[in-house]
């Protein structure tokens, strides 16, 4: 029997305490670089092969690598959104389009504008309101062996369709925007503001629901709808500028 009455605070403490390292204790320890890896193995989006830098198995000689780490910029490639803009390039490549000068509006990872270079060989600016973007971008453009400079794949940190770069460098024959229907849809005049005559603009970021509101806003504008693709719940649109 207690002589006097415990010291509450005192007790809940201690009793916190232990209950906290109960739990600790039963945390298991885990490798979590290893199971980050295990969630992005290696897979193929029409003719290339993207794999991280963990990767160490054969990459198929008849599929074009292309290394891209899930990092903190958005464009590993598996989401239905990029995987459909880079079907689409390879689309417009199989129907004898061929760019002279790309532009990969808000690039991510810089996934987009890599493939775009590799697909064309051709100048590519890629642009990024997110300053971590444009860094991990250039880390991939550089880890994949790809030039920089007026030749090559240039990455900006800037306002969008306003950016110097965007801006020097206009107009672009080949326009590739996966950010989200409601940008999309905003940034739509400032799009054909920088798009050649003829110009082809792949779109995504859009739920299947959203699509056909995105596509109008475009088709006001001259645009002329070419291809949709729905991967899961994404749509892809292919247009061309016919203002």
């Amino acid at each position: 029997m207690l002589q006097e009455k415990p010291d509450e605070h005192a007790l809940l403490e201690r009793i916190g305490n232990k209950a906290v390292m109960e739990k600790i204790e039963a945390v298991p320890e885990i490798d979590w670089l290893a199971h980050s890896y295990r969630q992005f193995p290696p897979f193929a989006v029409g003719s290339f092969f993207i794999y991280g830098s963990h990767y160490d198995g054969e990459k198929p000689d008849d599929l074009t690598g292309l290394q891209i780490d899930a990092a903190t910029a958005f464009g590993s490639g598996e989401h239905g959104t990029t995987s459909g803009c880079i079907l689409a390039m390879l689309d417009l490549n199989e129907d004898g389009v061929c760019p002279w000068n790309v532009l990969d509006m808000g690039t991510g990872s810089g996934i987009l504008a890599l493939a775009a270079y590799k697909i064309w060989k051709t100048p590519v600016l890629g642009v990024d309101n997110d300053e971590e973007a444009v860094r991990v971008s250039i880390r991939h453009r550089d880890v994949n062996g790809i030039p920089g400079g007026a030749t090559g794949v240039d990455f900006e940190a800037g306002d969008g369709f306003r950016s110097s770069g965007t801006q020097a460098k206009r107009p672009f024959d080949l326009i590739i925007a996966n950010i989200l229907a409601g940008p999309l849809k905003d940034m739509a005049a400032d799009l054909q503001a920088v798009a050649d005559e003829n110009g082809f603009v792949i779109l995504s970021g859009i739920l299947n629901t959203q699509a056909d509101d995105v596509a109008s806003v475009y088709v006001k504008l001259g645009f002329t709808e070419k291809k949709r693709t729905a991967i899961g719940d994404w749509s892809t649109l292919v247009l061309q500028n016919m203002a």
